[in-house]
């Protein structure tokens, strides 16, 4: 290596140590004022040579500042040919110049005044510069060879860290092994005579290269303590069933006030098995207490009377997974404060919409479906500002022993009420039904949706109740015979006896409490058969409006089984003629409200440009973010919902679900044709000290990883979807990263012969509980992406889904499917109307299906808006003049 080769090396180091250049995208602490410093020289000459050249290298060390440590005999290092260490203390001005004496090989840099660890064992945080001067690929390639090979001294390589094109590595290592990097690091870890590994042994081009230049001790990073990951409680041993609990099912058995408490889970199985029957008696008979709640594809809610029996669920052999049910987003919420929000009035008046109720067409004969998790108050509107005719169906009911509904969730924001009296705004002679479900029960939506089909076959949940209700029945009949028999044989005897009386009045107790638990269960059969005769009466409903989405737990890509159940009911079928086709009764229609998780998405081709095995988030040629360093971070912040300036730090205690969802094709005549071959694992970085006051701001600590397997949520012949997930508290507050690593599980020798496998990862950001969610949103504020789907139901080519005029929208069907057009329509998301206001998509879709009605009052085929009635795909609903035009005046 030449002396100007040498300058630049230098130079290169210790502008990157000290962030001198304005454009640097780390920041870095400043710098101390001198260093402690060990160096390797290597003088290999004759003796007179050597004195010239050590007395040069001397002259130059004392130019620059350094001052040698006191050493025994060191006046004959100059006449020693073995002699090549030195130690002293330099100023941090004069270690960048060390190297300008070409005969100096490699230097620990130990900042002065920090110690060292009398305990050899305690770990060392250092920086390393290596050689360079390699192309591209190969200089990649040495980087990954000095890390493997210092992995055998004890290094555990950062995470996140810039390498500055793999000039860098960073980590910690055993503070004894320290000095041990003086030497060339191709010869360590040796034995007596030689190194464990040969240097002809060793891969190229590492043997050839002296890998380690500078070695920098950092200060020892300040971590905030981590909570230990979920454990199983005492009393459970772990086996090959359990691997099959997703992490937040371990966290929910963790806790030993759970354990005998009533839990709801879904079961996923390996394949949804045409022996169904069998299946359900399978789970039903697992343990007692266990009932089935609903089925999506192979995705079964089952609730268990007693938590830790869902380690006798995961035995049975065609159960895959095990995990927590997932709960839909509300898409909107009610305004206390009407604030900017439009008048409904105006709203109707810009679409042209109120021109149409002009000539009569407002809503008459049509049914309205409107689903909800909350409908506050909705009941002691209707026959005041709801009409008289308005139905409200609670469907929570099915889910509960007594068949009565579940208690409003004060977390939930209540968007129903507001968005029935919209509807109705905008369909005014519509008829509406109102349906309250349960949001963590996609499988309710899809109930609904099978009932307004015309399908009459009773839910999981109510085959459920059923069942117990038989059960309960015979019970009861058991029971009524033992105590009529004890009451007639109490009565026989009238005596004043003090046992007598006590048992004639024991008698009586009895029978009453038996009348009253009779009365009981007349009442719950009372509910269950007037809860299936109004979900019979959806049938024939001309528009749903939904408000729930969910953005994960179920397959993206119009792929659910909702999905494609809306596909099969609400897309108008294909006949052989026009004739034929005005004989067919209209086929509803479903207006969907589009995702809400705006910046909390991101989706996009798995790139790994570099190789490192770790996701980029942008490709290679794109610009560099400002202060960001690799596209394999993507930065959160948090919008908290008290409307905080600015993307605030997320705060501690906070609670997190990450997830990322992907889908493989699969060979069907493959070795694996069903299991996941792309394996993804999602990091949670905590960035250590983004100001850069103590330590680089390309420090972080792994708060948390992905450690479980992904679960299978589709399997088809030749593809598969899969999801990871991962819930974590945040610590404390702070800024935090994600990463997704990810390899193909098989590897060739030959990489000709790899097969090369495309995947569109799908990533999502959400608090994972209700509490967390009133706090605020966390969101991607690096890498942002718009084209993610707007959720399920909405990425259904049957749905119209709706999304919100000017304010920014998931947009897209999802990352497997192109050019479908979502939102199909865009409305007002921020309306009042007679004092009741709300905003978001929720309320968007409840004006889209109050038009919809009103279309289908004038004898519009409206199940495809537009197609039939001519409005433009992704654009705001407005009907067009040449519509009103042909209408005719309603009689």
């Amino acid at each position: 290596m030449t002396r100007p080769k040498l300058r630049t090396f230098a130079g290169l180091f210790f502008a990157v140590l000290f962030a001198a250049p304005a454009a640097a995208q780390v920041k870095y602490p400043p710098r101390p004022e001198s260093y402690d410093v060990h160096f390797r020289y290597r003088i290999r000459t004759d003796r007179d040579e050597r004195i010239r050249q050590f007395r040069a290298m001397a002259a130059h060390l004392k130019a620059i500042g350094f001052v040698a440590a006191a050493k025994e005999d060191a006046d004959l290092d100059i006449f020693d040919p073995t002699a090549e260490l030195m130690n002293g203390t330099i100023p941090a001005a004069g270690a960048g110049k060390l190297f300008d004496d070409q005969n100096i090989k490699t230097m620990v840099l130990i900042p002065t005044g920090t110690a060292i660890p009398d305990n050899g064992k305690q770990p060392l945080q250092v920086r390393i510069r290596i050689a360079t001067g390699f192309d591209a690929k190969q200089q990649k390639q040495f980087h990954d060879q000095t890390v493997r090979q210092l992995g055998q001294l004890g290094f555990v390589q950062a995470v996140g860290y810039d390498t500055a094109g793999f000039a860098f590595v960073r980590g910690a290592m055993p503070a004894e092994n320290l000095l041990k990097l003086l030497k060339d690091l191709r010869g360590q870890p040796s034995g007596w005579f030689t190194a464990a590994v040969p240097l002809d042994q060793l891969p190229s081009p590492f043997r050839a290269t002296l890998p380690v230049r500078v070695v920098e001790v950092l200060p020892d990073l300040k971590l905030d303590a981590l909570a230990p990951p979920p454990a199983l409680p005492a009393g459970i041993t772990p086996s090959d069933a359990l691997s099959k609990l997703t992490d937040d099912v371990i966290a929910a058995l963790a806790d030993p006030m759970q354990m005998n408490k009533e839990l709801r889970v879904d079961v996923i199985l390996e394949e949804t098995t045409s022996a169904w029957r069998e299946m359900r008696f399978r789970l039903r008979t697992a343990a007692d207490g266990i009932g089935i709640e609903g089925q999506v594809g192979p995705i079964i809610t089952v609730r268990l009377s007693n938590a830790a029996d869902v380690v006798r669920i995961a035995e049975i052999p065609n159960v895959r997974s095990i995990r927590l049910p997932r709960a839909a987003e509300d898409t909107g919420r009610p305004l206390d404060e009407e604030g900017n929000a439009t008048k409904l009035v105006d709203a109707l008046k810009q679409s042209k919409v109120a021109e149409l109720h002009k000539l009569g067409y407002r809503g008459q004969g049509v049914r309205v479906v409107a689903i909800a998790s909350e409908f506050p108050a909705a009941t002691a509107l209707i026959g005041r500002q709801l009409p008289k005719n308005t139905k409200f169906i609670d469907l929570t009911a099915e889910l509960n022993l007594d068949l009565k509904p579940t208690d409003p969730n004060p977390n939930r924001p209540g968007t129903g009420t507001v968005v029935a009296l919209l509807t109705q705004a905008a369909a005014p002679e519509a008829e509406l039904t109102l349906v309250r479900v349960n949001p963590a029960a996609i499988h309710q939506v899809l109930t609904v949706a099978r009932a307004v089909s015309g399908d009459q076959s009773y839910s999981e949940a109510l085959q459920s109740r059923s069942a117990e209700l038989v059960t309960a029945s015979e019970s009861l009949a058991t029971r009524r015979r033992n105590v009529a028999e004890e009451y007639r044989r109490a009565l026989q005897d009238l005596s004043d006896d003090e046992p007598i009386v006590a048992r004639r009045k024991a008698a009586r107790e009895a029978m009453d409490k038996l009348i009253v638990d009779e009365q009981a269960f007349k009442g719950v059969v009372q509910r269950f058969a007037a809860l299936k005769v109004e979900m019979d009466g959806l049938k024939g409903a001309g528009v749903v409006v939904n408000t729930l989405t969910w953005d994960t737990g179920y397959p993206q890509d119009g792929l659910s089984e909702l999905s494609r159940q809306i596909d099969e009911t609400f897309a108008t079928k294909p006949v052989a003629s026009a004739l034929k086709a005005l004989k067919q009764p209209p086929t509803p229609i479903w207006v969907q409200s589009a995702s809400t998780a705006v910046g909390q998405v991101w989706a996009g081709p798995f790139l790994d440009a570099d190789d490192t095995g770790a996701m980029e988030f942008a490709p290679p040629d794109s610009k560099m973010p400002a202060g960001k360093w690799t596209r394999e971070l993507n930065f959160l912040g948090f919008n908290p919902s008290d409307g905080g300036a600015g993307v605030a730090p997320l705060p501690a205690g906070y609670k997190l679900r990450l997830t990322v969802q992907w889908r493989e094709p699969h060979d069907p005549d493959g070795f694996a044709p069903t299991d996941s071959v792309y394996l993804l694992k999602i990091r949670l970085l905590k960035q250590i000290d983004p100001q850069a006051t103590a330590v680089a701001s390309d420090e972080f600590q792994e708060i948390a990883s992905s450690l479980a397997a992904p679960v299978r949520l589709l399997k088809t012949t030749g593809s598969g979807a899969f999801e990871q997930t991962l819930e974590v508290t945040i610590p404390a507050d702070g800024i935090y990263a994600v990463r997704i690593d990810g390899r193909t599980k098989f590897a060739y020798d030959l990489p000709v012969l790899q097969p090369k496998l495309e995947i569109a990862p799908r990533i999502v950001v959400e608090p994972s509980d209700p509490a967390s969610a009133a706090k605020g949103r966390p969101a991607f504020r690096t890498y942002l992406t718009e084209k993610a789907g707007v959720g399920i139901p909405g990425d259904a080519p049957a749905a119209v889904t709706i999304g919100v005029a000017n304010n920014g929208s998931q947009t897209g069907a999802g990352p497997g499917v192109a050019l479908r057009v979502k939102p199909d329509l865009f409305a007002p998301g921020r309306l009042t109307h007679h004092g009741s206001a709300g905003e978001g998509p929720a309320i968007a879709a409840a004006f889209a299906g109050g038009v919809g009605a009103s279309l289908l009052s004038a004898g519009i085929r409206a199940s495809d808006l537009t197609r039939t009635v001519g409005l433009n795909p992704g654009k705001p609903l407005v009907l067009s003049d040449a519509l009103l035009a042909n209408l005719k005046p309603r009689k």
